[in-house]
């Protein structure tokens, strides 16, 4: 590599750094003028946002408007998981990369994108997940992918649960009034107490991936009215854990029987074994008297 290119690396880095500041700190200002234009927004537990360190956000995902209000409560410049989809618009990637999007293929594995999202954390930085990938099409939330939950297990990070509630009637689910008029909808956007997922369970046995991907989106269930919680609702949540320790008393019962079955096997062949070593012995014996 020659030497400007090595010199050019750095400064190139810092430059993308400084306008990733600057966009950060200019939306943040758009935001706080257009908010109260766009709807009518409640914030809770803005007291639960860390200020400093590595902070894992995870929200529901109802309208592209979550964006923008997650964005409203971002303490300090983060980084995006987006759809790679986007980064083939016209001008849309390069201004997405500025406000510290990077790609994802949706429905793959992603070791890039994987490996990107735990250095974030592990620096110190700010990373913002939408666990289930796309807008939910009823407004309920739906299955999240666990590339969250194995991000999060990886990096050992602070998790910072939000829940959207609102957001899809400012575009998607307008209101109108009797005179026709579109009604300013009530957005709320409530921010959980920040937590690690657990590497243990209660019997003192590891976490599937599924079973962390069902408690980390649980927890932004919590934050939301009934109607909104679908997939993660306490009821669904019940019966999947039902499910998930019936499937594994069945497969302790097979793997105990797998073991009984081999210990069974050993003994039948010791059994087989002592008489075959009887017999030799009687042959040798029987070979010496005929030799004497």
């Amino acid at each position: 590599m020659k030497f400007w290119e090595k010199a050019w690396k750095p400064v190139k880095y810092a430059g993308w750094w400084l306008l990733h500041e600057w966009f950060y700190d200019l939306a943040w200002f758009v935001d706080r003028i257009f908010a109260p234009v766009l709807a009518k927004p409640e914030f809770y537990g803005m007291e639960n946002i860390p200020r400093k360190g590595a902070v894992l956000f995870t929200a529901n995902h109802l309208s592209q408007w979550d964006i923008f209000f997650m964005h409203y409560l971002l303490p300090r410049a983060g980084y995006w998981m987006t759809k790679r989809e986007h980064f083939k618009v016209f001008f849309f990637g390069g201004w997405a990369r500025l406000f510290g999007a990077f790609p994802v293929s949706r429905g793959a594995y992603n070791r890039e994108a994987l490996q990107f999202s735990v250095e974030v954390l592990k620096r110190g930085d700010v990373l913002i997940i939408f666990p289930e990938g796309h807008r939910a099409p009823e407004y309920r939330m739906m299955p999240g992918h666990s590339g969250a939950a194995l991000i999060a297990v990886k990096a050992d990070a602070l998790i910072v649960p939000v829940g959207f509630s609102g957001t899809e009637k400012i575009s998607r689910k307008k209101e109108y009034g009797p005179d026709g008029k579109k009604i300013k909808p009530r957005v709320f956007v409530r921010v959980g107490q920040p937590y690690r997922l657990p590497r243990n369970n209660e019997s003192g046995h590891h976490h599937d991936l599924e079973e962390l991907n069902d408690l980390m989106m649980s927890k932004i269930a919590e934050l939301l009215p009934p109607e909104y919680q679908g997939y993660y609702a306490p009821s669904e949540l019940a019966d999947r854990k039902l499910l998930r320790e019936q499937q594994q008393v069945e497969k302790l019962a097979q793997r105990s029987d797998r073991k009984a079955a081999r210990l069974a096997n050993k003994e039948a062949q010791e059994v087989i074994k002592v008489p075959a070593m009887r017999q030799e012995t009687v042959e040798e014996k029987t070979q010496e008297v005929a030799k004497e």
